[in-house]
């Protein structure tokens, strides 16, 4: 049996399907099952030997205390999608290149100027950031090459109101009424780009592509039914499930514990072009 944790917190309940798939798959093959396990408060390393686990996958950003729960299980582990911590390697996309991709995207349709939106500031403290930190890096590196400088914006709601209930609406009216704002819109999940940027734009009295191009970092079926169906970025999570497995189960096969490396997938993000993007307006107009 393999673990696949979570936690009590709400950001570690929820993972990819396309990841899952990759991961069943593989274990399946080399006869293992996945179980879901949760971790409560207070749990320690030997509530894992009890249940026999031959292994743990850890799909978040795990805390030192949850970390010396696995040190003390002394089982192999692999983190997925989060960096390394000491004694347990983790393996990821190329998060940077997927930010470049988003704005090299942006640049050849002639935008100048990106927004970038992003959770709210107290979500921002519950849940890790660096899939969105090496997005944002991948995407200023994009525009330096190009030698711009300043043209990117971050955009975080003041508060937690959901969509269009306040928060993203208010932050998207002030920031669009302006003379220079962004005329392309990068959301850091599909739910962000739709919901509460691609929704909220009639409000504004503004249009996608027309006024607006607007993209989702992250893939979904749901992106291809929206009006307009939306631009993203695709992240390999398939190739990730099935390359974490494979680095787990040899682990199992040869002993071996106690790394820390950090596995980039050979398999690259890749942009997927729908209605949501086009060049850059001529005349700029301003939310009203």
């Amino acid at each position: 049996m393999i673990g696949i944790l979570s936690t009590d917190k709400p950001e570690t309940r929820t993972h990819d399907q396309q990841m899952l798939d990759g991961l069943i798959a593989t274990l399946g093959e080399a006869g293992y099952h996945l179980v879901f396990v949760r971790i409560r408060k207070g749990a320690r390393g030997r509530d894992f030997a009890d249940a026999r686990f031959d292994g743990l996958v850890i799909d978040y950003h795990i805390e030192s205390e949850e970390l010396e729960m696995i040190h003390q299980a002394k089982l192999p582990a692999v983190i997925i999608n989060a960096p390394a911590t000491p004694g347990t390697l983790s393996v990821m996309p190329d998060h940077r290149l997927a930010g470049a991709l988003a704005a090299r995207h942006a640049l050849q349709l002639g935008h100048r100027r990106l927004g970038f939106i992003q959770a709210s500031g107290s979500e921002q403290i519950r849940w890790p950031n660096h899939m969105v930190n090496m997005w944002r890096e991948g995407i200023d590196a994009e525009l330096r090459d190009a030698g711009i400088s300043g043209g990117i914006v971050d955009l975080s709601p003041q508060t937690d109101e959901i969509a269009g209930e306040g928060g993203y609406l208010s932050m998207l009216r002030e920031v669009l009424s302006s003379e220079d704002r962004p005329t392309f819109l990068i959301g850091n999940n599909p739910y962000r780009t739709v919901e509460c940027t691609l929704q909220q734009l009639a409000s504004l009295g503004l249009s996608c592509p027309d006024d607006l191009s607007v993209l989702s970092m992250g893939d979904e079926g749901s992106l291809r039914w929206c009006q307009p169906t939306v631009s993203s970025i695709r992240l390999p999570y398939a190739t990730l499930g099935k390359t974490a497995a494979q680095v787990l189960l040899r682990q199992i096969e040869e002993g071996a514990s106690g790394q820390d490396e950090e596995l980039i997938l050979e398999e690259k993000p890749g942009l997927v072009v729908r209605d949501s993007t086009r060049r850059a307006p001529e005349q700029v107009r301003t939310a009203r």
